[in-house]
């Protein structure tokens, strides 16, 4: 007797995906069943087999309905942990070299470096004229 091996990733999400195949697969079946019928309509031919009109009824609406409850179930679906990207709770990485003291900056830890600076004030004009007027 054959042991089934475990698939990796996430079963749950391997089967919304097979059904949401299964789903599409039944209703284009229906929807080809469908076209069967209704293109000889058209030449005048009326009566179809019972079979043909189930398969077009019931695989339109099984397949749709197979389908939408599989989506509706992914999307409910609380979203896979992946366990390879590392917990970021250790804050920001101060280890890095720092961006103002390099080669070409002398300048010490004490000195005010371009971020630490105050941004430059807005100054009203002084012309008496209001702008726009002539």
């Amino acid at each position: 007797m054959a042991v089934p091996r475990e698939l990796p990733g996430n079963t749950r999400g391997r089967l919304v995906d097979v059904l949401v195949r299964l789903g599409v697969g039944v209703f284009a079946i229906g929807l080809v069943a469908t076209v069967i019928i209704i293109v000889p309509f058209f030449f005048g031919v009326t009566e179809q087999p019972t079979w043909l009109n189930v398969l077009a009824a019931g695989g339109l609406t099984i397949g749709f309905g197979v389908a939408l409850i599989a989506i509706v179930a992914a999307v409910l679906s609380p979203a896979p942990v992946d366990e390879t990207e590392p917990d970021d709770d250790t804050g920001p990485d101060d280890t890095g070299p720092d961006d103002d003291a390099g080669p070409d900056n002398d300048a010490g830890p004490d000195s005010a470096g371009p971020d630490d600076t105050e941004p430059a004030r807005r100054t009203e004009s002084t012309d008496p004229t209001p702008s726009g007027t002539s």
